[in-house]
């Protein structure tokens, strides 16, 4: 088991040997501090959107813990103490603190907060709107990369076609759903790229046979999940038997 002091220093116990410990005990079963930082998380948001997640991080850290930081050797304020204050009382008085100081918080959006910074640290602070996934289709045309990931669905269970054929594909697509002329294609090389990004880890232009086995893999999550012990958290995969049978009528079948 790896363990985290109050001091943030980590240190590594056998399993048997810390159950087995006298001093041992399960004093509850809920998140009793936040989660450890996640590095990079602030990297590329607005100076202001950071120095607003710091803001938070610091007085939720002390609403679940007592401290404000990472520095367990300040005192902890009465009112914010877990060892005689419950965790409704410790978020009243941080809504009453905070109005104290000019902000209007609502009781529901600090729980909602705290809730997202037990599951998911620094990173639940952060607002969604301002977090976008690099898709590597860089400043293309929407209409035209919604039409490339139409027909790379459709290709999943056909025969593979060269890039050209694919081109003419998406032209056809965006005369039909937006008028003849109305979408500008990229050029040859930009819509080359496009197709690429689109349709990475796909095998569209390759074997339709790996194709097809990669369509039929499950979806992966989105974001990220943590596993407190072994075995929590499977990923299972199924893959068909393509063997000839013997169907008791006697038929042959797949």
């Amino acid at each position: 088991m790896r363990l985290i002091g109050d001091a943030q220093a980590a240190s590594v116990v056998l399993l048997g040997h810390l159950l087995a410990s006298e001093g041992f005990a399960v004093i509850g079963t809920g998140p009793s501090r936040p989660p450890l930082p996640q590095e990079g998380v602030l990297d590329g948001l607005p100076v202001e959107e950071a120095e607003r997640v710091r803001w938070w991080q610091r007085h939720l850290t002390e609403l679940m813990t007592g401290h404000p930081d990472a520095d367990h050797g300040t005192p902890v304020r009465a009112e914010y103490d877990p060892d005689v204050r419950s965790v409704r009382q410790r978020e009243l008085a941080k809504v009453a603190e905070l109005r104290e100081a000019g902000e209007e918080v609502a009781l529901s959006t600090l729980q909602r907060l705290r809730a997202r910074f037990e599951r998911e640290g620094v990173a639940g602070l952060v607002d969604r709107r301002l977090v976008k996934p690099s898709t590597g289709t860089g400043r293309a045309d929407p209409r035209v990369v919604v039409a490339i990931e139409k027909v790379v669905n459709s290709r999943t269970d056909e025969a593979t076609v060269s890039a050209q054929v694919l081109r003419r594909q998406v032209e056809r697509l965006l005369a039909d759903e937006h008028g003849v002329g109305t979408v500008t294609m990229p050029s040859r090389a930009a819509f080359y790229r496009l197709l690429q990004a689109v349709s990475t880890g796909r095998h569209l232009l390759g074997s339709a046979r790996t194709r097809r086995s990669l369509g039929k893999q499950p979806k992966r999550m989105f974001g990220q999940l943590a596993a407190a012990r072994p075995g929590e958290v499977m990923e299972i995969d199924s893959t068909p038997l393509d063997v000839l049978v013997v169907h008791d009528d006697g038929t042959v079948d797949r």
